[in-house]
C-alpha cells in the first residue's frame, strides 16, 4: 500500500499580522509594569531594611559586599522573587500569580 503526503495549507486570515504585534506590544507593556514595580520594592528595601542601608547608587560592589542575594521561587504557575540578606529576608516577597481560565463553565 502507498501513502499519499498531503500537505495542509493554513488558513489566510486577515490583520494578523497586526494581532501578533498587539500581542506582542501588550505583552511587552505588562513586562515592563512588572520590572517596574519589582525595582522599586527592592530599591525600598535596600535603603531601608539592609544592614547597613545602602546609600548612593546600588552597586553589584555594594551588594556582594553587604551580602545581599535576589532569590527567586517558581510554585506552579506562581512566581515568587525578595531580597536576602545573609540568609534574613530583608524585603517583601514579590508574588506573580498566573490565572488560567475556567475552561469547565457552561
Amino acid at each position: 500500500m502507498k501513502y499519499e503526503v498531503k500537505r495542509i495549507e493554513s488558513p489566510k486570515i486577515e490583520g494578523i499580522d497586526e494581532m501578533a504585534l498587539n500581542i506582542a506590544n501588550v505583552t511587552q507593556r505588562f513586562i515592563s509594569e512588572v520590572q517596574r514595580q519589582e525595582d522599586e520594592l527592592f530599591t525600598t528595601s535596600l535603603r531601608t531594611m539592609a544592614e547597613p542601608p545602602i546609600k548612593g547608587e546600588i552597586t553589584k560592589g555594594k551588594l556582594t559586599w553587604r551580602g545581599i542575594r535576589l532569590i527567586r521561587q517558581q510554585v506552579g504557575f506562581d512566581s515568587y522573587s525578595w531580597l536576602e540578606q545573609r540568609g534574613k529576608q530583608i524585603s517583601p516577597k514579590f508574588h506573580i500569580g498566573a490565572k488560567l481560565p475556567d475552561l469547565n463553565v457552561g
